[in-house]
């Protein structure tokens, strides 16, 4: 704070300085405010699609990461070294990919490589930390799990340490044995094996490979304050229970494929449940009744939006148009999510949807019939923004 202090007061000085006064090789760079700085550093670490990695694994080297943000920006100089190192929120986001088979041919255990981890997360203070843990799982698999364990402990023990501060965590099947405390944490992404070993109260949006009535039951209805869910595959049944059993579900979205089931049951009333993603189906038939059943037994006074996604086939259309309009709750708007070319031969059963939904949409662009002309066509407006797991 006090190096911080005196960067702040340095730029003050040059900044009523005359400009002549300054020295000509002077970096404009070094004339930006530190708050500025602050920000340009927060987005760069923030706004990627990727983590910010600490270490390096190619092949049989593992090493630290010094070639991308934030490592990177302590290197250019030592205004920026400075206010890097004040910034909290730069040194929050990480993943820490640990070593695999890299350990089998050379030593990998150097005192600096934990001990750069151990300082990265000195760095974030008490800020809530977001993390992405990465391990080599086909290494693990082929590997004792003792000798795992024993590879994978320095960098374990330093980030258990700091696991009250997760508020995000994405990582793979664990096979470590160890149990998790996390009472900030808010958002996990997990292999479902993992999830039982996650002290979590306070989690609002979980994101799972698999997930069947079973574990419904037994692991994700203790997550009373779950609002959001993301599930790779997950039966029709599995869905149906989720809604049940999360009070304060707000959108469930399933990625790849829903295995067909039969339900039944009684009708369940959700007050919050808002959005809901679904994949098309492959054999529409198959899961129709299953898919019926379910939005007839369910109740969804604050629904807004389903959202479709894949290829789009003409059977598909019929199969969506029995199922919603044997529902008792009124869909306000279906939104197709496919990259299908809008033939004529949908527009003539996408029009006979509107007959059970308020609108319909393509990649999020209003679909409008213009009645006057007797033209259809697909509306340019920019999609409304909706939450995404």
């Amino acid at each position: 704070m006090q190096v911080l202090r005196e960067t702040h007061a340095l730029l003050f000085f040059r900044s009523i300085c005359p400009v002549n006064a300054m020295a000509p090789t002077e970096p404009y760079i070094h004339r930006l405010p530190v708050e500025l700085l602050q920000q340009m550093f927060l987005f760069i670490v923030n706004s990627g699609p990727d983590y910010p990695s600490i270490f390096s694994y190619r092949h049989d080297t593992f090493s630290v990461n010094v070639a991308s943000p934030p490592l990177v920006l302590i290197r250019v100089c030592r205004l920026w070294r400075v206010v890097a190192h004040s910034t909290a929120g730069v040194w929050s986001r990480i993943q820490v990919e640990l070593p695999g088979k890299v350990s089998l041919f050379k030593p990998l255990f150097k005192p600096f490589l934990p001990h750069i981890l151990r300082c990265w997360l000195a760095r974030s203070g008490n800020s809530p930390l977001t993390l992405r843990i990465v391990c080599n799982a086909s290494y693990c698999k082929r590997t004792c799990y003792k000798i795992v364990a024993r590879e994978y402990q320095p960098f374990l023990d330093i980030l258990l340490s700091e696991s009250r501060r997760w508020e995000t965590i994405v990582m793979p099947c664990c096979t470590w044995g160890l149990n998790f405390d996390t009472p900030q944490l808010r958002v996990l992404a997990c292999d479902v094996s993992t999830l039982s070993k996650f002290y979590a109260p306070n989690i609002s949006c979980l994101c799972i490979d698999t997930l069947n009535s079973n574990l419904v039951s037994v692991r994700i209805s203790s997550y009373k304050d779950l609002r959001h869910l993301h599930l790779r595959n997950a039966s029709i049944s599995a869905i149906y229970s989720a809604i049940a059993s999360l009070p304060r579900l707000e959108t469930i979205a399933v990625n790849e494929n829903v295995y067909w089931c039969n339900i039944f049951g009684t009708k369940i009333y959700s007050a919050t449940l808002e959005l809901m993603t679904l994949p098309l189906p492959s054999f529409p038939y198959h899961s129709q009744q299953g898919f019926t059943n379910m939005f007839t037994l369910l109740h969804l006074p604050a629904f807004r939006k389903l959202t479709l996604v894949g290829a789009l086939k003409k059977g598909q259309l019929d199969c969506l148009l029995s199922v919603l309009a044997a529902a008792s709750f009124r869909v306000p708007a279906v939104d197709f999510q496919t990259d299908t070319p809008l033939r004529k031969v949908y527009l003539d059963r996408i029009e006979s949807l509107l007959a059970v939904v308020g609108k319909v949409t393509f990649c999020g662009n209003v679909l409008q019939i213009d009645e006057y002309r007797n033209s259809r066509r697909i509306s340019t407006r920019k999609p409304k923004l909706c939450f995404s797991i």
